[in-house]
């Protein structure tokens, strides 16, 4: 958990990845740092996420969030193997009175302690949840005409998101919310950015890339099932997706893009033979965890920036389904499907692809969901996957699936 912020890191448009990093590295050469050594994250550390494309702008929802920020935080509690640490942050200029700055920051920790998180044990509901949902049959003619491109040539896969407006009749606090999913879906990574008056938050199951020295992994997440009613019937299922060759070949445009962005770099690469089922509490994917060991020190922005966007995100070529998306889309996707994760001191770090999210602002949220469109592909059965992956954001704004 962050709390206030010693520092921010802005980027705009197709640079914001090096901008970022350049903004880094500047704050680390100045930066001095007093720790017992035991916490995992070396300090400083900075958090943030990337918007998905910078080439759109212009939406007034996603109006409080640059299209990069690292934000260095005031307070944050590290939270590993049931020890905990606190990480205090400050940026000290010339003139600034230390001792008074020590003070304020030790005030700010007397307060949170002594509030928590500022939230109930128990939520009450915030009363019924209406959905506007008038663009199904829009998208279904946009998966077709998808289809059509990939027949064409024009393209071998392309994401296709939906975005669907809810609104309740109170306000949509973002602690209940986050409750639900680190209780309902404790193996994604949970994650909230607090913005203006706005909170983008999600759970993920999708890592983009971590780094740890020179270990780099990366996950490759594409093809996608419901789960079943029975474990006999979720088997049954399991094992349909991983025979299922749409969702196969979907699944392998993937592995192959990752091992060619990441190939170059590493000594060595270990990329299994097939996909693995991972399974979360409304759907199973095809999953295939990527690990290597990088020739040289990189920096973990060099490596988003050049894995952002997957072909699970995006689509394949990376050009030309950017270039779709902003046709086919008719909304910005801001930080949706767009890194969001975390840098250390030592240069580890890991960055996560925000999907399954929703970006919430008083009694509304926009909820995001994507689907891998390539040959095959049928629109009324992109349309249930997509409702399937809306599920965990619709369930945890009101703890209902719908």
């Amino acid at each position: 958990m962050a709390v206030g912020a010693a520092a921010h890191l802005i980027g705009w448009g197709s640079e914001r990845f090096a901008q970022v990093a350049a903004g880094w590295r500047h704050l680390m050469s100045g930066a001095i740092v007093e720790s017992a050594g035991t916490c995992p994250l070396s300090a400083p550390v900075a958090l943030g996420g990337f918007a998905f494309d910078t080439s759109r702008g212009g939406d007034a929802a996603w109006g409080d969030y640059p299209d990069a920020l690292l934000t260095v935080p005031r307070i944050l509690f590290v939270f590993r193997d049931g020890s905990s640490w606190l990480v205090a942050s400050a940026l000290v200029t010339s003139g600034c009175d230390g001792e008074a700055e020590v003070e304020a920051m030790a005030a700010d920790l007397r307060r949170l302690l002594a509030d928590g998180d500022g939230v109930p044990a128990r939520e009450d509901p915030v009363g019924p949840i209406d959905l506007e949902d008038g663009d199904g049959q829009r998208w279904r003619e946009a998966v077709a005409a998808v289809v059509r491109e990939v027949q064409a040539g024009a393209i071998q896969k392309l994401v296709l998101a939906r975005r669907v407006r809810a609104c309740a009749d109170g306000p949509l606090a973002p602690g209940p919310v986050l409750r639900r999913l680190r209780e309902g879906y404790g193996g994604c990574t949970i994650f909230a950015f607090a913005r203006g008056g706005s909170c983008f938050l999600g759970a993920t199951p999708e890592r983009l890339v971590r780094l740890d020295g020179r270990a780099v992994r990366a996950d490759c997440l594409a093809g996608s099932a419901a789960r079943g009613a029975t474990e006999e019937e979720d088997r049954s299922l399991g094992a349909a997706l991983l025979a299922d060759g749409k969702e196969w070949h979907e699944h392998a445009l993937v592995v192959d893009a990752l091992r060619e962005a990441l190939g170059p770099l590493c000594a060595s690469l270990s990329v299994p033979e097939g996909p693995r089922i991972l399974r979360m509490p409304n759907v199973q994917h095809l999953h295939t965890p990527v690990e290597g060991v990088l020739t040289d020190e990189r920096h973990i922005l060099e490596l988003a920036a050049r894995l952002h966007p997957t072909p699970a995100a995006g689509g394949l070529p990376q050009g030309v389904a950017l270039s779709l998306i902003r046709s086919y889309e008719p909304f910005e996707r801001g930080w949706y499907a767009g890194p969001v994760g975390w840098i250390d001191g030592r240069g580890a770090g890991e960055f996560d692809v925000a999907i399954r999210s929703a970006l919430v602002r008083e009694s509304e949220a926009f909820l995001y969901a994507g689907c891998g469109i390539v040959a095959g592909s049928d629109p009324d059965r992109e349309y249930q996957e997509s409702c399937l992956k809306l599920q965990p954001m619709l369930w945890a704004i009101n703890g209902k699936a719908s």
